[in-house]
C-alpha cells in the first residue's frame, strides 16, 4: 500500500487550525498548501501558492484547475469553503473523488447566497468536521466523520513557573473580529473597573482593524489602561506565558463550530474557562465541573458568572482545572486525531 501521498491543502493562511493539521502531514507526505492573500507562518518543507485577489480573482479557479492537473495530487483536502468559493466549487465537481470537504462555522451559519448555492453541490463528499452541529446538518447526504482539531498535551499542560502577579490576569486570545464580541467583556470593564481594580485584562488574536482602532480609543476614552493590554498575535512560548498565568480565560464569539482552539488550550492548561453558551461549546463545557458558561450575549449573565467564578474557593478552582484538562486528554488529543486522519487519507485513496 502507498504511504506517502501527494495532498493539495486548500486552506486560510492565516489559521491556526489549518497550519497545525498542515504542518503535522507535512513530515511524511507531499504537500502543496493553496492560501489566499497572506501565509502567517513559517513553513518548511511545503510547497505554497499564494491565491491572488483584486483583478486576478477570476482568473484563479483556472489557475488552480491547471496546477492541480500540473500537481496531479491524490487528495484534495479544502478547509473552509466559503474562504475560497469559486475554487472549492470547481474542486467539488471536476475532482470530487479525491476532495474532502472541512466546512467551518461561517460556512454554515453565517452563508451568503452564493455558499448557499454551493452546499446543492455538497452531496455524496466525504466530509471531515469537528462540529456536532455541522455533523448532523450534512450526514445525510454525505459521508461525515468527526475529527477534532485536538491540542498538544504536552506543550499545553500548565508547569509550575507560574510567576507571583500583583494582578490576576484575566486571558482573552480570540481576536477583534467582531464574530469574537470582545466588546462585551470590555464593556463590562468600563461598568465596573472600580471593581476589578487587582485585574488585568490581556486581549491577543489577529487584528481587525476596525475594531482594534475603536478598542484603543474606547479604552483612552474611559481610562482603562491600567486594566486591559491589547496585543495582536502572540507567538506560540508569549501565548503559552499568558495562558500559565492567567486565572481565566474568556471566549465571548457569537458563534462557534466546534471548540475553539484557544479554549481547548487553556483546558489542556488547567485555566479555568468562562464561554458564550452556543453551537458545539455546551457539548464541551459543563458548568461548575470542567469549566463555565454564560448565555450568549448576555451582559448580565456574563457579569453573573464572571463574579462567581472570583468567588471559587481554592479547592473548587483546582478541581475545574482538572477536570478541564481530563477533557482534553479524553476527547480532544491532538496526536490521536490526526491518527485518525491518516487512517481515512488512506481509505478515502483506495476507494479514489
Amino acid at each position: 500500500m502507498k504511504n506517502k501521498f501527494k495532498i493539495l491543502f486548500l486552506a486560510p493562511g492565516t489559521s491556526s487550525h489549518s497550519f497545525k493539521w498542515i504542518n503535522f502531514f507535512s513530515k511524511k507526505h507531499d504537500i502543496h498548501w493553496f492560501y489566499e492573500t497572506t501565509l502567517r507562518f513559517k513553513v518548511d518543507n511545503i510547497k505554497c501558492y499564494k491565491i491572488k485577489n483584486g483583478i486576478f480573482l477570476i482568473f484563479q479557479p483556472i489557475i488552480f484547475f491547471l496546477k492541480v492537473l500540473i500537481i496531479k495530487p491524490d487528495l484534495i483536502h479544502i478547509h473552509s469553503i466559503s474562504k475560497n468559493l469559486f475554487i472549492s466549487f470547481l474542486a467539488v465537481i471536476f475532482f470530487r473523488k479525491k476532495i474532502i470537504l472541512n466546512p467551518w462555522g461561517s460556512d454554515v451559519f453565517f452563508p451568503n447566497m452564493l455558499v448557499k448555492f454551493l452546499q446543492i453541490f455538497i452531496k455524496n463528499n466525504i466530509i471531515f468536521t469537528d462540529s456536532f452541529i455541522i455533523k448532523k446538518k450534512f450526514e445525510k447526504k454525505n459521508k461525515v466523520f468527526k475529527i477534532n482539531f485536538g491540542v498538544d498535551l504536552n506543550f499545553f499542560n500548565k508547569s509550575d513557573n507560574k510567576k507571583a502577579l500583583k494582578k490576576k490576569i484575566i486571558f482573552c486570545p480570540r481576536g477583534y473580529d467582531p464574530i469574537y464580541n470582545q466588546f462585551l467583556v470590555l464593556n463590562f470593564i468600563k461598568n465596573y473597573k472600580d471593581k476589578l481594580k487587582n485585574f488585568l485584562f490581556v486581549f491577543s488574536g489577529s487584528i481587525h482593524i476596525q475594531e482594534f482602532t475603536f478598542f484603543k480609543k474606547f479604552i483612552k476614552k474611559h481610562k482603562l489602561q491600567k486594566i486591559v493590554h491589547l496585543n495582536g498575535n502572540l507567538d506560540k512560548i508569549e501565548y503559552k506565558k499568558y495562558l500559565i498565568n492567567s486565572f481565566l480565560v474568556i471566549s465571548a464569539s457569537k458563534s462557534d463550530a466546534g471548540l475553539s482552539s484557544s479554549i481547548a488550550e487553556a483546558m489542556s492548561s488547567k485555566c479555568l474557562v468562562l464561554c458564550s453558551k452556543n453551537r458545539d461549546n455546551p457539548y464541551w463545557i459543563k458548568n461548575n465541573l470542567n469549566g463555565f458558561l454564560f448565555k450568549d450575549n448576555d451582559d448580565a449573565d456574563f457579569k453573573k458568572m464572571f463574579f462567581y467564578i472570583m468567588n471559587l474557593t481554592q479547592n473548587e478552582k483546582v478541581k475545574i482545572e482538572l477536570k478541564a484538562r481530563n477533557t482534553q486528554e479524553n476527547k480532544n488529543n491532538f496526536f490521536l486525531e490526526m491518527g485518525k486522519v491518516e487512517r481515512l487519507y488512506k481509505k478515502i485513496y483506495l476507494n479514489s
